[in-house]
């Protein structure tokens, strides 16, 4: 169809309806082709542990063999940004707690 600003009712009438179905996995990023120098990606596992390994969140990534670019789709960028805060969150914890010790030995 040659593209218009708009349609008539008659071009409206005789269109026809489409559906599509997505399931989760549509949304997962498993390949591609590095934006800054085309090299193919390469899908790698980061392990970032906490609270000395009692807890792992595994990040899954592609990664540029070239240039070392990486990439996350949103799912696993959400997981990295949980992983972040929880480990910012726990170094103000343990560093008032090391604080707190401090001032009672001192006192």
């Amino acid at each position: 169809m040659e593209e218009k600003e708009d349609l008539d009712l008659g071009e409206l009438e005789n269109l026809e309806e489409e559906s599509l179905e997505l399931d989760e996995s549509a949304f997962e990023v498993n390949g591609g082709v590095c934006k800054d120098c085309g090299e193919k990606l390469e899908k790698i596992v980061e392990n970032k542990s906490l609270l000395n390994g009692m807890m792992t969140f595994h990040i899954i990534k592609l990664r540029c063999p070239n240039c070392g670019k990486e990439y996350l789709d949103l799912e696993q960028a959400e997981k990295y940004d949980f992983f972040l805060l929880l480990e910012r969150e726990l170094k103000k914890k343990y560093a008032l707690q090391t604080l707190s010790r401090k001032l009672q030995m001192s006192s």
